[in-house]
């Protein structure tokens, strides 16, 4: 059957149809993933060093239990951490902390951008930064472009995991703690 054919004994209609269907899912994936959050802190450990936790939450919640068992696992290591949403709505001056900590999900090779606009508008120096990502594939060119809102003079280590890789990403940020801080 040609391809004319088809169109005319109505399979275009289907396709249109599903095409239209997935354009309209791809608009609400990425509108999801992009919702800024009201603040909503959350305090882990009561240890005498600090560290900041922003994270967006990814559509299915994959990456919340992520942030939140790393940051109970960074209070066990003797950090206060203090775990919210981005937000331009956040009281706290990144330098005020030890350690930095970002996290967000991936979607078509984007990361959301409540976490890409607090980057670019909350500057900060001299400070140890850890990213991570979740997303399915293994390349992370999307970690470039966070990377390339934080000031170069920052020490900056980056990863992406698979969704659920807890251990992963645990282990990963135990190696990068500052060594004078650690306990």
């Amino acid at each position: 059957m040609t391809i004319l054919m088809w169109v005319a004994l109505g399979g275009g209609a289907v396709t249109v149809t599903a095409l239209v269907a997935a354009m309209v899912g791809l608009k609400i994936t990425v509108r999801s993933r992009d919702r800024v959050r009201l603040p909503s802190e959350r305090v882990y450990g009561r240890g005498s060093r600090r560290a900041l936790l922003l994270y967006q939450p990814s559509n299915r919640g994959g990456n919340v239990n992520l942030s939140l068992g790393l940051a109970k696992v960074l209070g066990e290591e003797g950090y206060t951490v203090v775990v919210n949403y981005p937000s331009e709505l956040l009281p706290y001056c990144p330098e005020d902390f030890d350690l930095l900590l970002f996290g967000t999900n991936v979607y078509l090779g984007e990361t959301a951008k409540p976490l890409q606009s607090y980057l670019h508008s909350h500057p900060f120096t001299g400070q140890r930064v850890i990213l991570y990502v979740t997303g399915q594939s293994a390349a992370a060119p999307e970690l470039a472009a966070l990377e390339g809102q934080i000031a170069k003079d920052n020490e900056v280590f980056s990863i992406k995991i698979k969704p659920g890789d807890q251990e992963g990403l645990i282990r990963f940020v135990k190696a990068h703690l500052d060594p004078e801080l650690s306990a």
